[in-house]
C-alpha cells in the first residue's frame, strides 16, 4: 500500500501544483478572471468525457495501463506547459493534465480498494487519502516557491520530471498493479443503472459538489491573492495550511467514526467549511486567510475518504472501476461548471460571491448528507 500512496502523490502533486502555475501564469500573462476559469473548467473536459470509459477499462483490462497512460500524458501536459509559453498552451496544459489525472485517478482508487481483504479497505482508503493530502500541501506550496525563485515555465518543467517515478515503478515492477478482473456473469448494464441506487446516486452526487469546492478553492485562491497584491509563495502556503488541515483530518478520521455515522460526521464538518467560506473574503491579511483556509481543510477534509470508501462498498461485483469512473465524472461536471459559473460572477462583481457561492454549496451538501 506504500507503493500505491507514492503513486498517487507524484501524480496528484504534479495536478495540484500545476494549478497554481496555470492561474498564476494566466493572469501574469493578462487574462480575466473569466478566462481563469475556463482554464479551470479545461481541467474537466476529458476527464468529463472519458470517466465511467476508464472505470470500465480498469475492470476489465487490468490497472496497469491506464495507470501508465496517465502518467505519460501528465508528464507531456507539463512539458507542453516549458515549451508553449502563451495562453494557448495554458490551455492545452489544462485539457492534457485532466486527461492524465483521470486515467490514473480511477485506476489507483480502484486498485487501493482492491488491496488485501474488505476489512482493510476503510485503511486502505484512509492511507490513499493521507497521500493525496499530503501532495495537495507540498504542490502548491513548491510551485508558488519555484514560480518566485525561477519563473512559471521553469516550473512546468521542474515538475514534469516527478511522472517518471511511477512510470519507472510500473514499468519495473510489473507486479505492483497486477489485479485480475473480476467475471461477471450476464449483460453489466449502463450507468444509468448504477444511478437508480438512491443511495448511490446521493453519494456521487455530494461527491461532484465535494470536489467542485476543493477545485474552486485551489484555483480562486490565486486569483484572489493575485487581486490583493499578495506573492505567489504566500500564495502557495495559504493552500498548504489548507492541504495540511486536510492531511490533520485524515487521522482523526479513524475515531471519528467508531464514534459517529458517516452522515453526521459530513454534516456537522462541511458546515464548519461553509461558515469559513462565508468569511475568507473579508480578509486582506496572508495569516488571516491562512487561518481561515486551515478552518475550510479541517471542515471538508474528511468528505472524500467517506465517500470513496462508502461507494466502493456499494459497487455491484465487477464493476467497481466505473462506480469510480461515474463519481468522477461527477465530480467533473461540478469542476465544469463551478470554475465557469465563479469565473463569470467574479469578473463581473468580484472575489466574494464567488466564495459565497461555495459557502452555498457546502451548505447544501451538509443537507444532502443527511437525508437517509
Amino acid at each position: 500500500m506504500f507503493l500505491v500512496v507514492l503513486l498517487s502523490m507524484s501524480i496528484h502533486g504534479c495536478y495540484i501544483g500545476s494549478k497554481v502555475v496555470v492561474s498564476l501564469y494566466a493572469l501574469h500573462l493578462g487574462a480575466s478572471q473569466a478566462m481563469v476559469g475556463v482554464l479551470a473548467a479545461l481541467y474537466a473536459l476529458v476527464p468529463l468525457i472519458l470517466g465511467v470509459y476508464t472505470g470500465r477499462l480498469a475492470d476489465t483490462r487490468g490497472l496497469r495501463t491506464p495507470l501508465i497512460v496517465g502518467a505519460i500524458i501528465t508528464g507531456i501536459a507539463l512539458l507542453t506547459g516549458f515549451l508553449w509559453r502563451d495562453l494557448s498552451g495554458l490551455f492545452a496544459v489544462a485539457i492534457l493534465m485532466g486527461g492524465g489525472f483521470v486515467f490514473f485517478n480511477v485506476a489507483i482508487q480502484t486498485l487501493a480498494g482492491a488491496i488485501g481483504r474488505p476489512e482493510h479497505r476503510p485503511r486502505n482508503f484512509a492511507w490513499l487519502s493521507i497521500g493525496y493530502s499530503t501532495s495537495s500541501l507540498i504542490g502548491p506550496v513548491s510551485a508558488g516557491y519555484s514560480i518566485d525563485h525561477a519563473g512559471h515555465s521553469l516550473t512546468f518543467l521542474f515538475f514534469c520530471f516527478v511522472p517518471l517515478i511511477p512510470i519507472a515503478m510500473l514499468t519495473f515492477k510489473r507486479d505492483l498493479a497486477r489485479l485480475e478482473p473480476v467475471k461477471t456473469t450476464g449483460r453489466k448494464g449502463s450507468p444509468i443503472e448504477l444511478l437508480r441506487d438512491p443511495p448511490l446516486r446521493r453519494l456521487i452526487i455530494i461527491s461532484g459538489l465535494s470536489v467542485a469546492s476543493s477545485e474552486l478553492f485551489a484555483f480562486y485562491v490565486p486569483v484572489y491573492s493575485h487581486q490583493i497584491g499578495l506573492s505567489a509563495t504566500t500564495t502557495g502556503t495559504i493552500l498548504g495550511a489548507y492541504a495540511f488541515a486536510i492531511l490533520l483530518t485524515r487521522f482523526m478520521l479513524g475515531p471519528l467514526t467508531r464514534r459517529l455515522r458517516p452522515d453526521q460526521i459530513m454534516f456537522g464538518f462541511l458546515l464548519v467549511a461553509a461558515c469559513a467560506f462565508a468569511v475568507f473574503p473579508l480578509f486582506r491579511s496572508a495569516y488571516a486567510l491562512m487561518a481561515v483556509a486551515f478552518v475550510i481543510g479541517i471542515g471538508v477534509g474528511c468528505t472524500q475518504p467517506l465517500l470513496m470508501s462508502t461507494s466502493f462498498e456499494k459497487s455491484p461485483p465487477g464493476r467497481t472501476g466505473e462506480v469510480t469512473g461515474l463519481r468522477l465524472t461527477a465530480n467533473n461536471v461540478a469542476r465544469v461548471a463551478m470554475p465557469l459559473l465563479s469565473g463569470a460572477l467574479g469578473a463581473a462583481f468580484g472575489a466574494s460571491p464567488v466564495f459565497w457561492l461555495n459557502a452555498i454549496n457546502l451548505a447544501g451538501m451538509s443537507l444532502l448528507s443527511r437525508r437517509r
